[in-house]
């Protein structure tokens, strides 16, 4: 079974370079959704392994759109990942006290599958 990745970027580019990377390097099932209610929809039915959000999104920032994510039903204990060129010490502390963790932009496609798969490989007890 493939693992299954939201992915929540606005950015058309970014949305084909992330989907290409993690579908063709990664092996993952990919759902891209332009903002936070978008993903906010598809979230419960898709039951994602994974969350990976940019910042700066329309309508809600990324950061409401994982508080918003983080009630639904199953998503609490998601990983979450932002990718972002934030680099104010302030955001970076409000993002890892969410339990987030942060790919800084730029970024290149094999290292971000690879640190997925490491956030994805089954814990050992």
């Amino acid at each position: 079974m493939k693992a299954r990745i939201l992915h929540v970027e606005d950015d058309p580019s970014l949305q084909k370079l992330v989907r290409v990377a993690l579908e063709t390097l990664g092996g993952y099932e990919v759902r891209t959704v332009a903002d936070g209610p978008c993903a906010l929809k598809v979230a419960g039915p898709f039951a994602p392994h994974l969350i990976l959000l940019d910042m700066d999104l329309p309508g809600m920032t990324g950061v409401q759109t994982l508080h918003a994510l983080r009630a639904i039903e199953g998503l609490r204990e998601v990983p979450a990942v932002f990718l972002t060129a934030a680099a104010d010490p302030r955001i970076l502390a409000e993002l890892h006290g969410l339990g987030a963790h942060i790919v800084n932009k730029p970024f290149r496609p094999r290292p971000l599958v690879e640190a997925l798969g490491r956030l994805l490989a089954p814990k050992e007890s």
